[in-house]
């Protein structure tokens, strides 16, 4: 399988050459082509992806706004999310629902809600194919049922919007909002023995670093843990072999 991403960063002004682009990645196995979120600034780039089916975790607009665009692949998400994102012109719209996997072209996917808004909620996905599963988050604050989504991971896509200083605050109504630190979310694959992460999303201070300071960082925190952690901070055009 292979992992290619066409946008690593949040809905932040912050920019570089290594992340110009909103959320989006493809998962590429059997001439197949997933599109996880499709952010904003990526409008336009549907033509180059070609993708064969969208999966969109949520409506903020640096993951699904560049569907603005339109398409006739399915787009799989939230009853909520197609909701939010009514107006986009989505010929094929597949909701999905937590305990329910769908089998979209080699894969299978599973959803898992995750906290992290409260206008846009968000869904995490676990995508399965010959016995490797990649789970990939976008943004969180936590998983409502990390067992489910995390045991027997291979390899995670991960929020890189913060390292160490949380964005975590909580809504009027009382939820929890924004996002957790790439810290915490190391801390929960080592509880769950996930070997591998690839982090995206990143936020003012991630982009900031530069790239090498950048990749320091994660893998200095991914040691502070003994079970250790293979991890990459991605970038726009990235390319990874992942599976078999």
């Amino acid at each position: 399988m292979l992992l290619r991403f066409y946008g690593t960063k949040g809905y932040v002004e912050e920019s570089s050459k290594s992340h110009s682009g909103h959320s989006a990645f493809v998962l590429e196995a059997d001439g197949f082509r997933l599109l996880c979120d499709f952010g904003q600034n990526r409008k336009g780039m549907l033509r180059r992806i070609r993708p064969d089916a969208v999966f969109v975790s949520h409506a903020h607009p640096d993951h699904g706004w560049g569907l603005e665009e339109g398409t006739s692949v399915p787009v799989h998400a939230s009853a909520v999310t197609h909701g939010l994102l009514a107006k986009q012109p989505i010929a094929e719209r597949v909701v999905v629902e937590p305990d329910r996997p769908v089998v979209v072209g080699p894969f299978r996917i599973t959803v898992f809600p995750v906290i992290h808004s409260v206008r846009c909620p968000c869904i995490a996905a676990r995508i399965e194919r010959k016995g490797f599963t990649v789970v990939y988050s976008g943004d969180i604050v936590a998983f409502e049922d990390p067992e489910a989504a995390l045991d027997g991971a291979d390899l995670y896509v991960g929020d890189g919007s913060t390292l160490t200083g949380s964005l975590v605050r909580r809504h009027p109504d009382g939820a929890l909002i924004g996002h957790t630190t790439v810290r915490a979310q190391l801390g929960w694959l080592a509880s769950h023995g996930v070997p591998r992460a690839v982090f995206s999303h990143f936020g003012k201070g991630p982009i900031e670093m530069g790239d090498e300071a950048l990749q320091e960082e994660l893998e200095r925190l991914a040691a502070k843990h003994p079970m250790g952690c293979s991890v990459t901070a991605a970038h726009d055009g990235l390319e990874l072999e992942v599976g078999d």
